[in-house]
């Protein structure tokens, strides 16, 4: 006779499996998943009430972070300068000010892509979770720093793999921050899904160009056109790859 007062771990289990959304790495990995590229554009377009200013407030915390960065950096290299330090000392100096500011940069521009997540599946979202994702950030310039010289050696090489894998890693720091995956594991698994669907996935890329190119044009369409745009690629994302219970949870 079952222990009628023993913990339900089958039902918990499933419940947390259920709170889960989209696809997953197995099934993005082996393409058995079906993402319609114009469709999901549309579905992005649609969802944009309710985030747009959410959005824009987070972007404009990471451009308040920066130029307050910047502006601190450059009170510290006039006064090393105005001490007489050598030219080649401001140079290292801005060298690592750059380091700094890509590791910096790289869990703030992926949080703003988790936030529409979270909106994709009706969650409640701040603009402060733009500062959420710190703890990865070692991840994240490993990543960037194996991505850069992987595209580097395609381009020198035969241009074309270069090509092909500055598309394909495009989700690769989301993989990190959503899914803790380590450096190289998130590279791949990008790569390996993202291959599928690259040539549409390039071409709703160049197509999403055009029209943020059109919104800065008309000089108040980026208002919408860059929520939209962050916003379309998150819902690619989920469908490819899910969206984790842990990312959707309150």
């Amino acid at each position: 006779m079952a222990d009628i007062y023993a913990t339900p771990e089958a039902d918990l289990a499933q419940r947390v499996e259920s709170d889960r959304a989209g696809g997953n790495i197995d099934d993005a990995i082996a393409g058995n998943f079906e993402v319609n590229m114009l469709e999901s554009l549309g579905e992005a377009w649609r969802g944009l009430k309710g985030f747009k200013l959410k959005c824009h407030i987070a972007l404009g915390l990471y451009i308040a972070v920066f130029i307050g960065l910047g502006i601190a950096f450059g009170v510290f290299a006039g006064i090393v300068s105005n001490t007489g330090a050598d030219p080649s000392v401001v140079g290292i100096l801005s060298l690592v000010f750059q380091i700094v500011i890509t590791v910096i940069a790289l869990p703030m521009s992926i949080a703003v892509m988790v936030m529409a997540m979270r909106h994709a599946n009706s969650k409640s979202v701040s603009a402060g979770e733009i500062f959420r994702h710190f703890g990865v950030m070692g991840t994240l310039f490993l990543a960037y720093v194996i991505m850069t010289i992987m595209i580097m050696l395609g381009f020198v090489l035969l241009v074309l793999p270069g090509i092909y894998l500055m598309f394909a890693y495009i989700y690769s720091m989301p993989l990190i921050v959503e899914k803790k995956l380590g450096a190289w594991r998130a590279l791949e698994t990008s790569r390996k899904a993202t291959t599928k669907v690259w040539f549409r996935l390039v071409g709703l890329m160049l197509l999403i160009g055009l029209i943020n190119m059109l919104g800065f044009v008309t000089l108040i369409g980026w208002i919408w056109t860059i929520p939209w745009t962050i916003l379309t690629f998150s819902i690619i994302y989920q469908k490819i790859f899910g969206v984790e219970a842990h990312t959707l949870a309150d």
